[in-house]
C-alpha cells in the first residue's frame, strides 16, 4: 500500500515519523475521514474547509492546498483500490517537538493521507440496527476543543470499549449538562412523529459532514427538523433513533440501554433519508 506522507507518495514501509513529533507525544493534531464512492469523494471540500479550520484553533500551518490534497487522493486511488468505495484519512500532526508547551512551534506540521479499500459495516447494522449503551464519559460543552477533529481520540475508544465490555455495539455520550450530545464517532437524531431532532451544536458535539447532510435533505424535502438540547427522556419518547457518520452513512438504533424505539428498526423516516442521501451522493458525484 501506497501513502501521502509530506508531498511524496511512498510505499507505506517507507513513511516515518520521529518519535519527537508532537502528535506522538501530545496527541497534537487533526484528522478527517472521507468515504469516496468509486474514486469520489463526498464533500471533501466541506471536510477540508473543516480540517482547516481545525488548523486555525490549534495554530497549525503549512498543509497543502486543497488542489494538492485532491491530486494526492486520486493517486492513491489508483495505486491502493482501483475501483470500488473507498476510505479516505487525512491526519495532520504538530511536527517536531522543540520544548515548547504551547501552541506555539518552531517546525512546520507534517501532513499525511491513507486510501484504503473501504469495507463497511455489517449488513445487519442496517436490516436490524445496532445497539447502545449510555457511556460514563460526558462530552464538555464548554471545551474550546469539541469543534474541532483532534486526533486525541481517546475518549471515543474508551466508550467503545466500554460498550464492548457491556454486550452492545457502540456508546452514547451525554455531556456535562446532562443533555444528549453524540455517539462515539457519530451524531445523533431522533425522530418524533414526522419531525427529525437533532442535539445542538452548543451541547458539545462535533458537527458531522454528513449530519450537516441530512438536515440539508430534511430542509429539501420539506421534512421539519431541529436542533435543541434533549436528554434521556426525550429519547426514550422517540420513536426513531439513528446516527451519521461518514463511513457509515445513516445507521438505524434498535436499542438504547433496553429502550427500543416504537417505530421499530429501521423506522420510516429513518428509511426514507437513508435513501435520500444514497440518491444524493450519486447526484452530486455523478454515480
Amino acid at each position: 500500500m501506497k501513502i501521502y506522507l509530506d508531498g511524496r507518495i511512498m510505499e507505506a514501509e517507507e513513511a516515518r515519523i520521529p518519535v519527537t513529533d508532537r502528535g506522538i507525544l501530545f496527541g497534537d493534531g487533526l484528522f478527517e475521514t472521507i468515504r469516496a464512492y468509486r474514486g469520489k469523494p463526498f464533500r471533501l471540500d466541506r471536510h477540508l474547509k473543516r480540517l482547516r479550520e481545525g488548523c486555525r484553533v490549534l495554530r497549525l500551518s503549512g498543509i497543502p492546498g486543497d488542489e494538492e490534497i485532491a491530486r494526492a487522493i486520486e493517486a492513491l486511488y489508483m495505486e491502493n483500490v482501483g475501483s470500488g468505495d473507498a476510505y479516505v484519512r487525512l491526519t495532520v500532526t504538530g511536527g517536531d517537538f522543540d520544548g515548547s508547551r504551547t501552541l506555539t512551534r518552531s517546525s512546520p506540521p507534517r501532513f499525511f493521507i491513507l486510501v484504503r479499500p473501504f469495507e463497511g459495516y455489517p449488513p445487519e447494522y442496517y436490516r436490524r440496527g445496532i445497539r447502545l449503551t449510555v457511556s460514563s464519559v460526558r462530552r464538555n460543552p464548554y471545551s474550546p476543543l469539541w469543534r474541532i477533529k483532534t486526533s486525541n481520540y481517546l475518549e471515543p475508544l474508551y466508550a467503545k470499549q466500554e460498550a464492548a465490555d457491556r454486550g452492545y455495539d457502540d456508546s452514547l455520550f451525554l455531556n456535562t449538562d446532562g443533555y444528549l450530545a453524540e455517539g462515539s464517532t457519530s451524531n445523533l437524531f431522533l425522530v418524533s412523529g414526522e419531525k427529525v431532532m437533532t442535539p445542538h451544536t452548543d451541547c458539545g458535539i462535533l458537527a458531522g459532514i454528513t449530519r450537516e447532510t441530512v438536515l440539508e435533505l430534511c430542509s429539501r424535502e420539506g421534512t421539519a427538523c431541529e436542533e435543541g438540547f434533549y436528554d434521556l427522556e426525550d429519547l426514550r419518547a422517540a420513536g426513531e433513533v439513528f446516527l451519521t457518520m461518514t463511513t457509515g452513512e445513516i445507521i438505524p438504533v434498535a436499542e438504547v440501554d433496553g429502550f427500543r424505539p416504537a417505530e421499530g428498526c429501521p423506522g420510516p423516516v429513518t428509511s426514507r433519508l437513508s435513501e435520500a442521501y444514497r440518491r444524493l451522493v450519486a447526484e452530486e458525484l455523478g454515480l
